[in-house]
């Protein structure tokens, strides 16, 4: 209901606009741009290289915690009662460390990604931009956002998937 709202503000506001013949509208789908883009393929690859050392250390600390603990399981009844809160507190004292590593890792990662989905997000714009200069387009509207689009609006979504591909 807001979207609906928002683009009946934008057309009534833009009516002065529309009133002038030299008016040219467009369309771009940006649920299309953005699974098409391909920056994101090249990001994903660079995000999983920056943090491939830390993710197989948070894979390597699991596995050690887990041999501690199916040894602990299976020993226990051998193990004095002191081995035995030794064994316990070194456990839960590496399960401590890892929780703190992967949210640490979580963070990192989100705050990376984040970071690229802003330099992406600029791309796109620049490219929007680009192409609607070139095109000699006033406004480009989301596909999405608009509740009809008549057939004759030109769709500029491969232009814009061109442009970022350049």
């Amino acid at each position: 209901m807001k979207k609906l709202l928002a683009v009946f503000l934008f057309v009534v506001a833009s009516m002065p606009l529309m009133a002038n013949a030299e008016t040219k509208i467009g369309i771009i789908n940006f649920g299309e741009v953005m699974a098409k883009v391909p920056q994101k393929d090249a990001i994903n690859q660079k995000l999983k290289k920056e943090f491939s050392g830390r993710e197989n250390e948070l894979k390597r600390l699991g596995e050690e915690i887990e041999t501690a603990r199916t040894e602990y399981i299976n020993n226990v009844a051998t193990m004095s009662e002191s081995q035995a809160t030794e064994k316990k507190r070194a456990i839960q004292q590496k399960m401590s460390d890892f929780q703190l590593k992967e949210a640490a890792f979580k963070e990192d990662v989100e705050k990376r990604s984040r970071e690229e989905q802003i330099k992406l997000g600029n791309q796109i714009r620049t490219a929007v931009e680009a192409v609607a200069k070139k095109g000699g387009f006033n406004i480009l509207l989301d596909r999405q956002s608009a509740p009809y689009i008549d057939a004759s609006v030109p769709d500029v979504t491969d232009q814009v998937l061109a442009e970022l591909s350049k």
